[in-house]
């Protein structure tokens, strides 16, 4: 079977998203290859994201609309992934091999799914994949910086042997970066591809619906200190960022929405075998850094 025989499906949590869907269906059903199902699950759109969304679905039968009840409130922390998991339980396809997660507010070029499949079928043991994300700021695109470690929740994919292997996505903030250390933990490999076809345009954002974008940068800190990251690391992130927007000040309120955590005593990802993974992973990156250096 080659990769363009493959059976792969796409779920899009979607809350409040008529702005931008109609693009993202756009560039979903303008693919060189095309899923066996792609359900968008409606989490309570208050909106005309659900209507769009099922104008889609009785235009192309492979499109399914699923609608969650209206919590009352955007749920930044777990929303989305409820939203893919309610979605994943919902599959009528029973042989897929790939899955991925495509955010109501990304275009991805005509043959992303193709050149994405491509790569893993050239390496078995890739388990998540995906492209870099650039998004809107001033009127032009700017690259969203992070690890190369297919990280982006906004357009995950993963081989599905992999994907059960890990279990389902945590439901908490940073759940996208867990989920690759997760698959890393148990041998395979995650990766973001830097390849100018594989670059996809997120309209909105990350973050976007916080009241400023330090807030974004403050709940990133948390998502550290939640998935148990070593303090050198936080530093290093933060140093890191300092030349992404709002330029410095992101940086500063990475450090303190961790520190403001761990005063706390707030939550944490309670896996202490992935936990120790983690910080030897992270250390031995920033040894790495230094001796190059």
């Amino acid at each position: 079977m080659t990769m363009f025989e493959a059976k792969f499906i796409v779920i899009t949590p979607a809350r409040n998203e008529g702005e931008y869907i109609s693009k993202t269906i756009e560039s979903l059903v303008s693919q060189s290859v095309l899923p066996e199902e792609w359900l968008i699950v409606d989490d309570g759109s208050s909106d005309q994201t659900a209507a769009i969304a099922a104008a889609a679905a009785r235009s192309y039968p492979w499109i399914k609309v699923l609608r969650l009840k209206d919590r009352g409130y955007r749920d930044a922390e777990s929303g989305g992934t409820e939203a893919f998991g309610y979605g994943i339980k919902q599959v009528s396809t029973n042989d897929y091999q790939f899955i991925f997660n495509i955010d109501a507010d990304i275009v991805l070029g005509p043959d992303y799914f193709k050149l994405i499949l491509e790569k893993f079928a050239r390496d078995p043991k890739l388990g998540v994949a995906a492209g870099e994300v650039d998004e809107l700021m001033w009127g032009r695109r700017l690259r969203l910086r992070a690890l190369p470690l297919a990280q982006a929740g906004a357009v995950k994919g993963w081989r599905r042997e992999c994907f059960e292997a890990k279990g389902e996505l945590v439901k908490c903030l940073g759940w996208d970066g867990i989920d690759s250390f997760k698959a890393m933990m148990l041998g395979w490999k995650a990766i973001t591809f830097p390849d100018e076809a594989l670059k996809v345009l997120h309209l909105r954002a990350m973050g976007a619906f916080d009241r400023n974008r330090y807030r974004r940068w403050a709940r990133h800190g948390r998502a550290l200190y939640f998935s148990g990251a070593h303090p050198l690391w936080v530093l290093a992130s933060a140093f890191y960022h300092l030349p992404d927007p709002p330029f410095v000040a992101g940086g500063i309120r990475l450090i303190m929405g961790y520190l403001r955590a761990a005063l706390k005593g707030a939550e944490q990802y309670q896996d202490e075998e992935f936990k120790r993974y983690l910080r030897h992973w992270q250390l031995k990156k920033l040894a790495r850094f230094l001796r190059l250096g």
